[in-house]
């Protein structure tokens, strides 16, 4: 059952991946989805964010395809968009996948003023079944048992929504983008309700490479539960060595925790897109992703932290790992049902090479001390 449920993990994140270029590359139907999310719903981290038909689109799709082949799962996938959408006559409508194609155009129709030609597109690519082709699933992928009865998932539609609709790209670090179409990943993770642990994680990226003047998209995945460690031949399997390690921060990290890693030998680079810095990580184009303030949620952890744990590394908060020398483990992000703000409040630090990652911590903790020892100086004097 787990494999099967692997197989059809990997073919809802292609569905996902199509809507959304389909939507990206048609322009009419592109301006028509956009829509400035309610102050209560932002980001603080962002002057503007947005939620688009795509974002919910999207998850109620995982959603519809998942809760129909696995009914003891539906109840418990859980997305970061409400499913609610104003239309531009102002009404507010739930968008939800219908039992035919036909039903699914009519409500998006409604969604979208009217518009039948946009809505039966979008309808078509949520009801298509994709062929072998498209999906190329592995032969190899492993024969396993995952304990699904017992099992949440959380998803995250279109991670980096703002790069999504800017589609501008700026190349920084090696092969790490800072911005642009290649930030925005589709996330998938499934976790064990009782513990929390994170035990598989799927990463589709829609728009990994540009053929002439169509995007193509690339899905990585992991699985670590009990015996079972397996991951993407698509991912490499040993962390690369380099002169000089790498961190992948986002923009908005303080220039003094910039000057100060960069101080200490480290290689800064920045990027859009949580999803996208621990894809960066996994893929060894960065060996740690440091994040100090809480501007992440599960939905936006659980998957790529299931694939980094079937490599051997994992995800810990930040402030609570500088603060103590408990084992790394002792730190791990956890998803259980406990907390209903969903945030992970403490910063986070995603690694694949442990040694890596609590040789950064000491670096960390040093720059705390120096801070720390600065504050006494300039109160003496």
């Amino acid at each position: 059952m787990g494999t099967r449920f692997l197989e059809l993990l990997i073919s809802v994140s292609e569905k996902a991946a199509n809507i959304a270029r389909v939507i990206r590359q048609d322009e009419h139907l592109f301006k028509l989805l956009v829509q400035e999310k309610k102050s209560t719903e932002k980001n603080p981290r962002f002057v503007q964010d947005f939620k688009t038909l795509a974002d919910v689109l999207i998850q109620e799709t995982v959603k519809h395809d998942v809760g129909k082949r696995f009914p003891d799962l539906a109840e418990h996938i859980l997305g970061e968009e409400s499913n609610s959408f104003c239309n531009i006559l102002g009404e507010t409508i739930t968008v939800q996948v219908q039992e035919s194609e036909s039903e699914t155009a009519e409500l998006l129709s409604r969604v979208l003023g009217g518009d039948m030609l946009a809505a039966e597109v979008l309808a078509a690519e949520v009801h298509r079944d994709l062929n072998a082709e498209e999906l190329a699933l592995e032969k190899d992928l492993p024969q396993m048992n995952l304990p699904l009865d017992g099992c949440g998932m959380w998803i995250d539609p279109i991670d980096s929504t703002a790069e999504y609709i800017s589609g501008e790209e700026v190349r920084t670090v090696g092969d790490i983008c800072q911005s642009g179409l290649r930030c925005v990943t589709v996330l998938i993770g499934v976790f064990d309700r009782t513990s929390g642990i994170p035990i598989l994680g799927i990463i589709n990226q829609p728009f990994h490479t540009l053929q002439d003047t169509k995007w193509q998209g690339i899905c990585h995945w992991g699985v670590k539960f009990e015996n079972i460690c397996q991951f993407s031949k698509s991912l490499p399997q040993k962390s690369q060595h380099r002169t000089s390690k790498r961190v992948v921060l986002s923009s908005s990290e303080s220039e003094e925790l910039k000057s100060r890693l960069s101080s200490a030998g480290y290689t800064i680079a920045e990027a859009s897109g949580a999803g996208y810095k621990q894809l960066c990580v996994a893929c060894n184009d960065a060996d740690v992703y440091v994040l100090s303030k809480g501007s992440t949620f599960r939905w936006d952890t659980c998957g790529p932290h299931a694939i980094l744990k079937s490599l051997g590394g994992g995800i810990v908060t930040y402030n609570q790992v500088l603060e103590s020398t408990s084992p790394l483990d002792s730190h791990e992000l956890c998803y259980s049902s406990d907390d209903t703000t969903y945030c992970n409040s403490n910063g986070l630090i995603a690694f694949r090479d442990r040694l890596v990652a609590e040789e950064l911590i000491q670096t960390l903790r040093q720059i705390l001390m120096k801070r720390a020892e600065n504050v006494i100086l300039q109160n003496h004097s």
